[in-house]
């Protein structure tokens, strides 16, 4: 080593005395004086000589510290002799020192050079020093040795190739007589497995796994719980490997944590990492479970857990974590599992509980419906009758914190189980709104809550006659002492805004004034209260005039944008951009001067990681000393052991993303100047770590299309099947960019729900667009969605081992009978798989749409696919979107389909046959649409579906969306082939059941039935024109929420006008007695 300077020594020696002083000014003038000595980076060498020489154990640990820090940037520009000198001496150096600080600081000194060293293949002793210590007397330098090679296992890379005897090394210290040794042995087998890329290679260390789990219950007796926590993050890491040699030690690591699980004497810290485990491998290796028969002892498990006393609320209390873990694992299952492993079995499970005197079980039941409704969403819209017996039971139940539990269930489901829900709108209402008065103000946060997501989307004939009553109750409870009922309160009064809008209009000052009183406060405690009132002022936009609402524009806009950039909070910025949106939105250009400046607040939150922190295991660094270099040199330090995200930040950023669509939609021309800058941050945010985040960046891509559009207009306009339009080079430049994302999702992405954006963004952008602009594209894009329905695309074949074979279709009708013993086609998460479907099916009637005719080719290679969908083992929800997706095609693509006749016919009186509604309405639309296109249809299979579809219309309580369909079925059959159909009989029956009240699209098939009729069967239909034209009468009524498309108003306007110009004078008299059609009477 270089000679040393004897003053610098001293020098260096003294400022390493003033660190340790408890003074803060003496301190600081040490350390600055030490950054200005050791700039020069040879001087380093100064604190290696007095780790050697000092006599002083706080001298020289204090010397390992800072060197360890200098040295990842200056160890390169030492001269070769003194690394060499370095090297020569240090591992003696670690074995000498009496300090265990010492030891272990100099052990990290060793670490740093030696992944310097080691990858450049310059410090051939290095390994044999550390093997030769496993046989040491000392457990200290064991520890030291296995210390050493975990750190070297995780950051070099061949780690096998320097060190061939690691396997036997590890196999030796797994079982060292030293609990401290034996527990730092299993994370490194957990760091080598990690680390070996090759399944040949990893094997011996997998074999290991048995001995490291006794070692942690070894670790549990001894109450050495960080090392427990440890050993079981190694395992949450090995659920996701793609290794048959782990999988196969899968169940014996689950097994191992239902022990623990179940061990009344451990600690429940533990036994919640043990349940985060296992939520782990239901999320990624959930066939391992169901094929090794652990599904029913882990849900067991956790239902036990779910009815254990549980009065904590406190986050980090313990007690309330094992509850929420076993919560949360629950709702993995639901989503990782069918049904039929699922939600069926534990219907009786349910029911014990809902009876059960002890309200432990009873408030447990609320607890699993609640985490089902996640992944079982399908299922139990199809039960709901069954289901919301259990819920109404608890909002009834005498016990209060039952009774909280069901409120929030109810909260749960609407966000989940809407429309269907609103069928029980008279009992649940009451149930919830009645308790409002009560005293308890957690109780009252629970109602709220329910509330909140309960009227959210109920339709305002529902909520008017009641609304007076709701505002009284909670204008009350805003005035109740405590923040979080006012925040409640709050949120409740949005969704009423929301739901009720122009009808929300009385309250509409008070409120406003109200939410700017409590968003004015800069009281870090009201910040969340604050968020609340921002987020309802944005829900009042369309709850008045635009006019009136205009009025306080300006000065809204100054407000918020004043309070975005000087709080930090992330609620607030979130809550804010949530009124930009809206405002944006509604206003359009109207607004697009205040834009520019919004945009900025918005490009800086959707770009922003300010709310990512990465954390270190422990700091090992002296604060104050200059670390030049380390970020650059160091991208994966051992010490940075995770990141963790803020909930509150991931929602601002998300809402910023989702305010850049918003605005690019909405205000094509103030927008355009922003189109660069938005490119430039889009794909980084398709790749994000959140799905959410990839979410609406794919929507705000798709977004850029209107602006792009607006500005490069193409030369003409464009028509259903004109594949070869041209669109502008600027659109094509921004197609081409879209669509290689989308490709990337289709391809890479794990997430059901954003491979199903990706869909509907494309869905959206033929809209938008025309054939034209998909046509280099549609062949991938085609093949993209083939996958889907054949439940093959990557994010739907990732996570399990089975996949669907395209050699499967080719015998799907000869499976067909044995569909009822098949497992599910998507045995996942049944609301993304159903949000996957049904995207892929919009994205097919889009394309047929714009494709028209030539689109046929495309069905046909489709169909198969499609069908295989159909089966009743699929669920009810998907075989509804598929059968009505081949409905939809049929009637968009004009063609003769009589050689599909034999296929599809039996399907369509299959679904007639079905107990599910949902099924029952797109079969009478296949039926209708089929037996219309196929020319080949005979009068047999007309009467036989008139057989099935007559009770469905005859039906008291039908529902009126499938009585519709039922009708536009007969009236499609009677506008194709009359003679086919018992008019005489059938015409009383559908008249009487006019006017046709939610699928308005079936009105235009009633009028087509009703021309042919007038036509060819005056007769007939003479005698009822008086109740005809009163049936068309509702849709021409402004008062009525009963709109019809251009195309069907002018189709009434034309059969009315017919009737009056063949038999003015009848007429005349008809017409005069319906206010909406007395125009026609005075031209």
């Amino acid at each position: 080593m270089v000679n040393l300077n004897p003053q610098t020594i001293s020098d260096i020696e003294e400022c390493l005395k003033c660190l340790l002083q408890p003074n803060n000014e003496i301190i600081k003038m040490a350390t600055d004086k030490l950054n200005g000595i050791l700039k020069k980076s040879e001087n380093s060498l100064y604190l290696y000589h007095l780790l050697q020489n000092s006599p002083f154990n706080e001298i020289k640990q204090l010397s390992a510290v800072i060197l360890r820090q200098k040295l990842v940037a200056q160890w390169i520009k030492f001269d070769i002799p003194s690394r060499k000198y370095i090297k020569e001496t240090i591992l003696q150096l670690v074995l000498s020192q009496p300090s265990q600080l010492v030891r272990r600081s100099i052990s990290e000194v060793i670490i740093i050079i030696a992944r310097i060293e080691t990858a450049a293949g310059t410090w051939p002793d290095l390994f044999p020093f550390l093997i030769q210590l496993t046989s040491h007397q000392d457990p200290i330098t064991r520890q030291i040795q296995i210390h050493i090679l975990d750190s070297l296992i995780q950051n070099v890379t061949n780690i096998l190739k320097l060190c061939p005897q690691l396997p036997e090394v590890l196999k030796t210290t797994v079982v060292d007589p030293e609990l401290s040794v034996r527990a730092l042995s299993v994370k490194a087998i957990g760091s080598a497995i990690y680390a070996v890329q090759a399944e040949s290679k990893v094997k011996p260390f997998i074999e290991l796994i048995p001995a490291s789990l006794q070692v942690i219950k070894q670790c549990i007796e001894n109450d050495m719980e960080d090392d427990v926590i440890s050993a079981f993050e190694i395992f949450n890491d090995l659920a996701e490997s793609p290794y048959a040699t782990i999988k196969l030690q899968i169940p014996l690591i689950v097994t191992f944590s239902i022990d623990i699980i179940k061990h009344p004497d451990i600690d429940n810290s533990i036994k919640t990492v043990a349940i985060e485990f296992l939520e782990t491998i239901i999320q990624y290796q959930p066939k391992i479970l169901k094929d090794k028969n652990l599904l029913n002892p882990i849900l067991q498990l956790l239902f036990n857990i779910l009815t254990l006393e549980n009065n904590s609320a406190d986050e980090n209390d313990y007690e309330f974590n094992i509850y929420q873990s076993a919560a949360i694992a629950i709702k993995e299952c639901g989503k990782s599992y069918s049904s039929k492993l699922i939600y069926y079995p534990i219907l009786p499970l349910l029911k014990e509980y809902s009876d059960s005197a002890n309200p432990n079980f009873r408030n447990a039941a609320m607890t699993i419906i609640q985490q089902l409704s996640y992944g079982c969403v399908e299922t139990m819209k199809d039960d709901l009758d069954n289901i919301i017996q259990f819920v109404i039971r608890g909002l009834k139940d005498t016990d209060k914190k039952v009774k909280q539990n069901a409120c929030v269930c109810i909260g749960k489901l609407s966000q989940t189980l809407t429309p269907e829900i609103y069928k029980y709108t008279n009992t649940i209402f009451p149930l919830v709104f009645d308790n409002l008065a009560d005293p308890d103000d957690q109780f009252i946060l629970r109602c709220c809550f329910a509330l909140e997501n309960f009227l959210l989307d109920l339709e305002p004939k529902e909520i008017k006659p009641i609304l007076p009553n709701i505002m009284d109750k909670l204008g009350l409870l805003i005035q109740r002492d405590s923040v979080q009922v006012k925040e409640f309160t709050i949120s409740v009064i949005s969704s009423i805004a929301v739901a009720m809008e122009l009808q929300f209009e009385p309250y509409f000052e008070q409120v406003l004034k109200t939410c700017l009183s409590l968003s004015k406060t800069d009281d870090p405690a009201l910040y969340l209260l604050k968020a609340h009132s921002i987020d309802c002022i944005g829900s009042l936009i369309k709850t008045v005039p635009k006019e009136r609402f205009k009025v306080h524009l300006v000065e809204l806009f100054n407000y918020i944008h004043d309070t975005v950039e000087n709080t930090k909070s992330s609620e607030v910025i979130e809550s804010s951009f949530i009124f930009y949106s809206n405002a944006f939105e509604h206003f359009g250009e109207e607004i697009g001067e205040i834009l520019p400046r919004i945009y900025l607040q918005v490009f800086k939150s959707a770009t922003s990681d300010d709310g990512v922190v990465s954390h270190r295991a422990e700091n090992k660094n002296v604060s104050g000393i200059d670390n030049e270099g380390e970020d650059k040199v160091i991208d994966e330090d051992e010490d940075y052991e995770s990141i963790s995200v803020r909930t509150s930040f991931l929602d601002e950023k998300s809402a910023a993303i989702s305010c850049i669509s918003v605005m690019a939609r909405s205000l094509p021309v103030s927008y355009f100047p922003h189109i660069e800058t938005t490119i430039q941050i889009i794909e980084p945010l398709t790749q994000y770590f959140h799905e959410e985040i990839r979410d609406n960046a794919l929507l705000a891509l798709q977004s850029l299309v209107i602006p792009t559009n607006h500005h490069f207009p193409a030369q003409t306009q464009w028509v259903q099947g004109d594949i070869n339009h041209q669109v502008s080079p600027q659109m094509r430049t921004l197609l081409d960019f879209s669509f290689q994302i989308y490709t990337h999702i289709f391809t890479m992405e794990r997430k059901k729900e954003v491979v199903a954006r990706a869909c509907g963004c494309i869905a959206q952008t033929i809209a938008d667009l025309g054939p034209g602009a998909i046509a280099p594209y549609l062949g991938e894009v085609g093949q993209s969605l083939l996958k889907i329905f054949n439940n093959g695309l990557y994010c739907q074949t990732c996570s399990s081992p089975d996949t669907n074979d395209e050699a499967d279709v080719e015998n799907e009708e000869e499976n067909d009978e044995d569909e009822e013993n098949d497992e599910d086609a998507f045995d996942e998460d049944e609301d993304t798989d159903y949000q996957l479907i049904n995207s892929a099916a919009e994205c097919i009637i889009e394309m047929a749409t714009a494709i028209g005719k030539e689109f046929k080719v495309y069905l046909e290679a489709s169909l198969p696919f499609l069908l295989k969908l159909t089966k009743k083992n699929t669920l009810t929800s998907i075989r509804a979107v598929v059968i009505g997706t081949i409905a939809e095609c049929f009637k968009l693509v004009e063609s003769d389909y009589s050689g599909y006749l034999p296929r599809l016919y039996p399907l369509a009186l299959k679904g007639l046959k079905d107990t599910s509604s949902k099924v029952q309405r797109v079969s009478c639309y296949l039926m209708g649409v089929l037996l219309q296109r196929s020319i080949s249809s005979t009068e047999e299979q007309y009467t036989q579906a008139l057989q099935l579809i007559s009770p469905l219309i005859a039906e008291e309580d039908q529902e009126r969306v499938v009585l519709d369909n039922a009708i536009g079925c007969v009236c499609r059959m009677i506008a194709t082939q009359p003679s086919f159909v018992p008019v005489a009989s059938a015409l009383p029956v559908i008249l009487s059941k006019l006017p046709i009240q939610e699928d308005r699209e079936e009105v235009e098939p009633l009028v087509d039935a009703l021309f042919v009729l007038f036509n060819t069967k005056f007769d007939l239909v003479a005698p009822h024109t008086q109740v005809i034209v009163q049936s068309l009468a509702p849709y021409f009524n402004k008062s009525n929420d009963l709109s019809l498309k251009q195309i069907i108003t002018d189709k009434i306007n034309q059969l009315i006008s017919s009737l009056l110009a063949r038999f003015p004078d009848q007429m005349k008299q008809v017409l005069s007695s319906i206010p909406e059609f007395n125009h026609y009477v005075n031209k």
